[in-house]
Formats: structure tokens, C-alpha cells, sequence
């Protein structure tokens, strides 16, 4: 075989592979960068078009606003005859229907129109609606992407989900704030609208088969899947005994509730709550839940503190403020009753059960794509509410004493 006409493959040495990779590191930081040039340019060309379709004026500055896990948060600046003005902008979750959003933004409306007067309210689009659609498409594939815009709430974003180390003042606030929501959207009628998620006693009993399948997944050396399995069978063991009797749900009132009510989705000024935002998980349900979830979220303690608290641990000291501050509103409002006889005989059953409503968000975030999310930060996610979970279950009779004490 003559080979003097021919290319000849050859072996590449070390030194040329490490060229080779080297370069290659290089590339996917610019495609990493270009990417998130062409994903910020893209948002902010939306954004734009969004606001054609209403009459607010030109958009200045858009700045995207970070914290939220499920949709995309803007603050947005517009100027019109001469004046600045602020919206807050939101970016629906793919896959949000047309129903959940009327009743989202209808209850807020209704809510507002009746004492709360904190709400972000919405701003109509030019034609009277209170969100728009955009459609991405590529090729033959196309997605309607869903807006709205808000008046932009004052006020400080102090804290998170989790880092929600209030002081007690605003403990007593941010639960005052529950009790006007709760009481100004108690005749709220739904028209047959409803959240997609069924009411939490429904929602509950359906996580076993989901979790099962999560453990049969196949991901070897994810540390997050493994601190799952480890924990997997304590988990459905509480599901298996969180469960109110009908004739005592029988007695608890159902009413609009946020579902999804921590201290990153209020405003502070000066001790007080002063706004409060995030209704795209509100829904028709138990009142007790919407309570129980905030007791979760705003009395657990996710470090060690000076108190004694660790990881995993709901503070009852902190849990009897915002109860008792819950309470007093409500008696002061006139409205809507207080928690009454069987909400607070239940109320260490559904702290429980608002715990597990949590843990099935760290799991179902985390198993929707295991092998690009960090696996370290949902696994603290995880192990807090399984902390919490057996705290929880070991304190019942406390939770118990601490409802009666009311």
C-alpha cells in the first residue's frame, strides 16, 4: 500500500491531549457564557413585549430578582410623561394553566377589595387581563409562556425560607398578616376554578406510589438519593399516620389559603410586615393547613441558635407568638373565627402533615432533574424537613400542650 498520498491518522501524544482538553474547558465556559448572555437577552426582550401590551409606559431597567425555585421574578423600571415607576413582573412555571391563574389573581383581587390592603395587586394589560402569553417556539415546537404584572411592594426582603430568624415583634406581625388575608378572603367564591394540586388530606395519601418510584431510580452515588433511601421508610410511616378523621374535618373550615406562606414572601418596615406577594400556590383548603405550613416554615430552626435549637427543630416559643398573635387578630377582626376546638385538638397532626407537604417539594424538585441540580443544597433541604419530621413526631404531646395553652 502506497500511504505517500494518503492522511495518516496518528496516535496524539499527552502533551496534545492536554492541549486538546484544555481548549475544551475553555470552550464550555464560552458557550456557558454565551448561554446566559442569549437567556438574559431573550427574558429581557420579553419583557418588553409584555409591556407593548400594556400602557405603563417604556422599560428602563429590568433586574432579575432571585429567590424563587418555580417561576422567574423581575423588577422592572418604566418611564411615562416623565415619571419613573416600578412593577414587579412575573414569569409563569411552564405548564401553569389559564384556570389556576384566574384563580390566583381573582383572589387577590378579592382579597385586596376586602381588607388586604398589603397585596401586591395586579395591573390590567390594555385589553382588561390581568396576565398576557407570549409563545417560544422553535421549528414546530411551541409553548405559550404566561406573564403578569404587578405594582411593585416597598418594603425589605429580609428574610428566606430558610433563615426565618424574626424577631418576635414580627413573628406577631407576619401571623396578623395571615389572619387578614385569611379573614378578608373569606367569602372569596372560586366559581369553580381550583388549583390543579388536590386539598392537602387528598394530596397526602397519593405520595407513597410517587415516592416508591423515586426510590427505584438508578443514581448511583448521588448523595441525595441515598440520604433518601436511608430515610425512605420513616417517611412513609408518618404519611401512613397523618390522617384526621372525617367527622372531625367536618368541623374545620375551609378557605382560601396561600400554601405556600414563609417570611421570603412578605415585606418588612420597622418590625412590621408591610406587604405580601407569591399567591401562585393559593388554593381552597383547610384554613388549619395554611397555618400548620406557616408554623413550619417560619418557627423551625435550620442552624444551632442561642436557644438551644438545632437543625430540625420547631421552636414552640416562637410557634405560641404567632398563634396567639393569629388568634387575637382574628377575635379583633370580627370575621372569620379564631382556630377553634378541633382545629387545635388536630393542630400537631397537621403541623405533620404540613412538614410532609414540604418534604414532597424538596423530592419532586430534586428527582425532576437528579443529575444537573446541586445535589449537596437539596439534600439540606431534605435532611431538614426529615430533622424536623422526627422532632415533630418525638413532640407531639408538646404541640399538643402548646395548643391548648391558647
Amino acid at each position: 500500500m502506497d500511504t505517500s498520498q494518503m492522511l495518516h491518522y496518528s496516535e496524539l501524544n499527552t502533551n496534545q491531549l492536554f492541549n486538546l482538553f484544555s481548549r475544551s474547558e475553555q470552550l464550555k465556559i464560552i458557550a456557558s457564557h454565551f448561554t446566559e448572555l442569549m437567556e438574559k437577552s431573550l427574558i429581557r426582550n420579553q419583557i418588553l413585549d409584555v409591556f407593548k401590551l400594556y400602557d405603563l409606559g417604556e422599560v428602563k431597567e429590568v433586574y432579575e430578582i432571585f429567590g424563587g425555585y418555580v417561576n422567574k421574578s423581575f423588577g422592572v423600571y418604566t418611564e411615562k410623561d416623565g415619571k419613573t415607576y416600578e412593577y414587579f413582573v412575573r414569569k409563569y412555571k411552564k405548564g401553569i394553566t389559564e384556570m389556576e391563574m384566574e384563580l390566583e389573581h381573582s383572589l387577590i383581587d378579592f382579597s385586596i377589595a376586602h381588607g388586604l390592603d398589603i397585596a401586591a395587586g395586579l395591573i390590567r394589560s390594555k385589553e382588561d387581563k390581568t396576565f398576557v402569553k407570549l409563545t417560544e417556539s422553535q421549528d414546530d415546537f411551541k409553548e405559550v409562556r404566561y406573564f403578569a404584572v404587578y405594582d411593585f411592594l416597598t418594603g425589605e426582603d429580609k428574610y428566606t425560607w430558610d433563615t426565618p430568624y424574626l424577631t418576635d415583634e414580627e413573628y406577631k406581625s407576619s401571623a396578623e398578616v395571615l389572619a387578614t388575608f385569611h379573614n378578608a378572603s373569606r367569602e372569596y367564591d372560586p366559581k369553580g376554578r381550583e388549583r390543579v394540586e388536590p386539598k392537602i388530606l387528598e394530596f397526602i395519601p397519593t405520595l407513597p406510589k410517587t415516592y416508591k418510584e423515586f426510590a427505584q431510580l438508578d443514581l448511583p452515588g448521588n448523595k441525595c438519593h441515598i440520604y433518601y433511601l436511608q430515610n425512605l421508610d420513616r417517611i412513609l410511616e408518618v404519611i401512613d399516620r397523618t390522617e384526621i378523621p372525617e367527622e372531625a374535618v367536618a368541623k374545620m373550615p375551609y378557605n382560601p389559603i396561600h400554601s405556600d406562606i414563609h417570611p421570603g414572601n412578605l415585606k418588612f418596615r420597622d418590625g412590621k410586615a408591610v406587604g405580601i406577594f407569591d399567591f401562585d400556590w393559593a388554593k381552597i383548603d383547610l384554613r388549619l393547613f395554611d397555618v400548620c405550613e406557616a408554623l413550619v416554615y417560619f418557627c423551625s430552626s435550620w442552624d444551632e441558635l442561642p436557644d438551644g435549637s438545632t437543625d430540625g427543630t420547631l421552636r414552640l416559643d416562637k410557634c405560641k407568638i404567632f398563634l396567639q398573635a393569629y388568634q387575637n387578630k382574628l377575635k379583633k377582626l370580627g370575621g372569620l373565627a379564631p382556630l377553634n376546638e378541633t382545629e387545635l385538638e388536630y393542630l400537631p397532626t397537621m403541623v405533620a402533615a404540613a412538614n410532609i407537604y414540604l418534604i414532597n417539594w424538596d423530592v419532586t424538585a430534586f428527582y425532576a432533574d437528579p443529575e444537573n441540580l446541586n445535589v449537596y443544597e437539596y439534600k439540606t433541604y431534605l435532611q431538614h424537613n426529615v430533622r424536623l419530621m422526627d422532632w415533630i413526631e418525638e413532640h407531639k404531646q408538646d404541640i399538643a400542650e402548646l395548643a391548648k395553652s391558647l
